[in-house]
């Protein structure tokens, strides 16, 4: 399959294209010449393939085909560059993706790749900077086009604008503290500035802070903003002597500009304001907020709304189920875990089913994540670890779909989506703050209202659509416990997407071949048929998917493992990369991580070099009841044992003072036994302690014979008969 991101490479680097760009209505892909644009500092426009043409190159001897590994630095998220120390990285992407954005729109893009192109759009986005920001908008369009170009190449996403290829510059650069000797103001003016025309000074982290105040000032004292002003400010109050003269009674000031070596110059302050006040931050105190979020602020939207095949696009909604989930490390009494979120990742195109994820926590986008990974992955291990057998798994859905549509985009961590999956493996992901349109929503709403209607309100635990006051409440008869449910949930998924009726999404092809109405075979058909087969997800690696998907969070690396929320990983890339050692001698450090929401067992670590790393849990104890858990019940496990470790320690110090009182008792009594004995003043040891030891051991073993005698005798000695009336009677004729 043709996808963006697809890299057609030769066995002698004659050949080196990136698909960038595809067009699946017109069968066209934009595609870019890697050689050059890894190189070079102006990118070049992509150019334009038929889909059957970088077939026919595929296909030829010597020519490889694979997804392309972007810079690992376009992966990351903004925490984890500031952890590498690219402050500088982040503030220069987000200058050029400013001053483009307004070109980046999808339908921009096609109508630049594919139509007319964008001469008029450019100019006039020139034009509109210049007129707003004369001193620092780029004055030529190649610039415009050399970032638009970048852009589409790395990825269609704000880290493809990251200056990478400045990886290895402004390593070795001396912070100074203080305005003094060594700063000299760095440049083309020569190592002691002695070429350049102005003799200011370097520019000093004390500078610096006073530059922050003179913007907090200005922010809070002035209606409007301007550099000039901050800049007036900012040379009066520090870079002037002050003289105070009294005259019949009135303080006249008098200000003396320092010398100019001990300055700095207009263009160092309005540079460095511009490094400490974003542009964002600039243009809300100059318009206003109302102003700002109407002309400035970002706007998300795309211009295609039409679905090709199936895996084109992958819709999720959520929704709380109406049954309580039994908690299953407590037998004492039947508990509840609450009420879980359900998650379904659907295929718009056939309405198949294609991901789940049953979590406690949201709706929101670590659920939604963890689905989509779900999704993404071959079912077969999934269904496993909740008892269904492989032979019975008919859940074929295993494949990386073209766009993402997720709801609720307020929850949604837009810099995740559009970034990290585009880089990742290639999704074009769209996040709307409106709520789904289109069938697939009414099919998954109806979905959810069948699972709750006629599967959860007929089991232990199911809240009724009314119920009587004084009824016992739900919670107490919770019975499925979070596996038993997550099974019974997969039972229904493959009932639906086997079983559901869709003729009226056949085609003319689908009812010449013959296909079911079901979901499953129309999925199945227009992969075959439309999708050129889709992709399998068992083409891509594992950590690949975890992490294009999965929110960033973030472990801590000991001596002794890899700690996540109290529980230890391990890994041998770990310890053939020195982390233990690392944190032993110089302590603990902080990595990047990918959570698996459903299974504790594994965690997921990208390296700076692109290497997907997995993270074991360390299984110490053969039966650690942490092994492939679910996160939820873990958590609710830990805190059940950090109860029992407090309980425990309460019980000791009962069990302590207790102990305390009886070791008194015993010191007591030996104290009065030796009361009336004279002082023993003897210095060696004393004679007789081995006669005395005997005598205890023949006092022991006669007293260990005689209770041994006791218990004999006392099995030995028959009950006493019974009396009856003829006992009494002889007793009387006697008497």
């Amino acid at each position: 399959m043709i996808y963006a991101g697809l890299q057609i490479l030769s066995e002698d680097g004659e050949t080196n294209l990136l698909v960038c760009h595809v067009l699946f209505h017109h069968q066209l892909a934009a595609v870019a010449d890697m050689k050059l644009a890894m190189t070079s500092a102006n990118i070049s426009k992509p150019k334009i393939w038929e889909f059957k043409q970088l077939i026919k190159l595929i296909h030829k001897t010597g020519i490889q085909s694979h997804h392309f590994k972007n810079p690992a630095e376009m992966t990351f998220s903004d925490e984890e560059l500031k952890r590498q120390k690219r402050h500088t990285w982040l503030i220069k992407r987000d200058a050029k993706y400013d001053r483009i954005k307004s070109v980046i729109c999808e339908q921009h893009i096609s109508q630049y790749l594919y139509g007319k192109g964008l001469a008029d759009e450019i100019y006039q986005l020139k034009q509109r900077n210049l007129e707003k920001d004369p001193e620092t908008a780029w004055t030529t369009v190649g610039a415009y086009y050399n970032a638009l170009n970048r852009y589409i190449v790395f990825g269609c996403t704000p880290n493809a604008l990251l200056p990478v290829r400045l990886k290895a510059c402004g390593s070795n650069y001396l912070h100074i503290e203080k305005p003094g000797e060594r700063n000299v103001k760095r440049g083309r003016g020569g190592a002691d500035n002695r070429k350049s025309r102005s003799k200011s000074c370097g520019v000093t982290k004390h500078h610096k802070q006073n530059m922050r105040k003179v913007i907090a000032f200005v922010k809070k004292a002035f209606d409007k903003f301007t550099f000039s002003k901050a800049r007036e400010i900012f040379q009066l109050n520090f870079e002037c002597h002050v003289v105070e003269r009294e005259t019949e009674g009135v303080v006249q000031r008098t200000y003396f500009p320092y010398k100019e070596e001990d300055s700095l110059s207009d263009e160092q302050l309005r540079y460095h304001f511009n490094q400490i006040l974003t542009k964002a931050e600039y243009l809300k105190i100059k318009f206003g907020n109302l102003v700002y979020e109407k002309d400035y602020a970002d706007k998300q939207g795309d211009a295609h709304d039409g679905v090709i095949g199936a895996t084109h696009r992958y819709e999720i909604d959520a929704t709380v189920l109406d049954v309580y989930v039994r908690y299953p490390y407590d037998t004492t009494g039947q508990y509840s875990m609450g009420r879980p979120v359900l998650y379904l990742v659907i295929d718009v195109f056939s309405t198949m089913i294609v991901g789940m994820y049953l979590g406690f926590d949201g709706p929101n986008w670590q659920g939604s994540a963890q689905a989509l990974v779900n999704a993404c992955m071959d079912k077969t291990e999934f269904c496993a670890r909740y008892g269904v057998p492989p032979e019975k798994v008919n859940w074929p859905a295993a494949h990386i779909p073209v766009q993402v549509t997720v709801d609720n985009g307020r929850e949604h961590t837009d810099g995740v989506i559009s970034s990290v999956l585009k880089h990742e493996i290639g999704i074009r992901a769209y996040n709307f703050t409106a709520v789904f349109r289109g069938d697939a929503k009414g099919i998954v709403e109806r979905k959810f209202g069948v699972l709750n209607d006629q599967v959860f309100h007929f089991i232990a635990g199911a809240i009724p659509k009314t119920a009587d006051r004084g009824e016992q409440h739900q919670s107490n008869q919770s019975e499925y416990d979070y596996d038993a449910l997550v099974y019974r949930i997969i039972l229904e998924i493959q009932f639906h997407n086997n079983s559901a009726e869709r003729i009226k999404k056949l085609d003319i092809n689908a009812i010449r071949a013959g296909i079911e109405i079901t979901p499953q075979a129309l999925f199945l058909h227009s992969l075959s048929q439309e999708m050129n087969g889709g992709r399998p997800s068992n083409d891509e690696e594992p950590g690949r998917i975890h992490w294009a998907f999965l929110p960033e969070e973030t472990a801590t690396v000991r001596s002794d493992g890899i700690y996540l929320e109290g529980l230890i990983y391990n890994s041998e890339f770990a310890r053939k990369a020195g982390w233990y050692t690392r944190a032993r001698h110089h302590g603990s450090f902080k990595i990047a991580v990918k959570r698996p929401r459903d299974w504790s067992s594994q965690l997921w670590h990208k390296t700076p070099d692109g290497e997907y790393v997995c993270l074991y849990l360390k299984n110490t104890n053969a039966e650690s009841p942490f092994i492939d858990m679910h996160w939820e019940p873990l958590l609710h496990l830990l805190e059940q044992f950090k109860d029992k470790k407090n309980q425990n320690r309460l019980d000791q110090r009962k069990l302590l003072a207790l102990k305390q009182g009886l070791i008194d008792q015993i010191e007591a009594h030996n104290q009065a036994q030796i009361g009336d004995a004279p002082e023993n003043t003897r210095v060696s040891i004393q004679p007789g302690i081995k006669s005395r030891q005997a005598v205890q051991k023949a006092l022991e073993k006669l007293l260990n014979a005689v209770e041994f005698h006791e218990a004999i005798m006392q099995e030995s000695i028959p009950e006493a008969p019974r009396r009856n009336q003829f006992d009494d009677l002889d007793t009387e004729l006697n008497m």
